[in-house]
Order: structure tokens, then sequence, then C-alpha cells
């Protein structure tokens, strides 16, 4: 998801964020009625002498608890570009700034690099003197075209 705000005449800032499907509680919401229904059927073949069937269900809950949790977090992510005067800026980070690289705007070129592979995603690159950085990674392909598009308008 791409958001894009305009401060002033020449200064443009675009928030990225992945998609989420669910938020934390219709994660933990989902995970209790899976949990529920697994359970309960667990609990009925325990009952009718098949006991080896419970640590079985909770190690299959516990991935499952596991997955959902790695996917809420990575759900956090966040990327911000901020193009203002002669400087462009990309800062990194999910619950606070991990990373963040200055650009000279002149010297910034956007690109879009296809997939060495069919089944691979492009990459959005923002490069400037050698170095480059991947921008959107989360992104699906139409969004990051669109992404690219403006971005080549605006640096």
């Amino acid at each position: 998801m791409v958001m894009t705000e305009r401060v002033g005449d020449d200064a443009v800032i675009y928030v990225l964020r992945p998609d989420r499907s669910l938020d934390w509680q219709g994660n933990m919401r989902f995970f209790a009625l899976i949990s529920i229904v697994s359970l309960s059927i667990a609990g009925w073949f325990a009952w009718l002498g098949a006991w080896l069937i419970l640590p079985f269900a909770g190690l299959e809950l516990t991935a499952l608890g596991f997955a959902l949790y790695l996917v809420a977090v990575r759900g956090l992510d966040k990327e911000t570009i901020s193009i203002e005067g002669d400087t462009l800026e990309i800062c990194k980070g999910r619950w606070r700034i991990d990373s963040t690289t200055c650009l000279q705007r002149c010297w910034a070129q956007v690109r879009l690099e296809p997939a060495k592979h069919a089944w691979y995603p492009s990459r959005l690159m923002i490069r400037s003197h050698g170095k480059g950085t991947e921008i959107g990674s989360f992104l699906g392909k139409i969004e990051k075209e669109q992404l690219a598009g403006e971005l080549k308008r605006n640096v």
C-alpha cells in the first residue's frame, strides 16, 4: 500500500506499508477459532482412545501460532521516502527507524529492475553514486510500476 502526501510545492512524502489481511485482534480471533476446532477434534479422538493425537494437535497449533505471529510482525514494516529540495531520504523500519539513506536528488536514479527468473518479483531500486537501495520489496508488481512512475516524475 502506497500513500502519497504533498507537504509543499517541492516536497513529497511516500509512505509504503505491506497489505495486511487482518490486524492483531483478527489474527487472535482466527487462532482461537482454529484452536477450538482442532482441540475439540483431538479431544474427541483422545476420548475414543487415540490419545497420541493430542501432542500432534499441540505441535500443529504451536506452528500455526508462530506463523501468524511472524506474518503479523512483518505486516508492521514501513518505508518512508521523503523528497524535499535537493535531498531524497529513505527511512526503513518496523517499530522504529532501523536504517536511513540520504541521497542527492539530482543524482538519484529510479530503476525497476526485472527479475532474473519469471517466478521472482522485480526490484524497485533508487541508485546514486554506485549505491542502491531497494524499496517496496513487499509491494506487488502493479504497485511497484506505479510507484516507479511517480518517483521518476518527482526525482
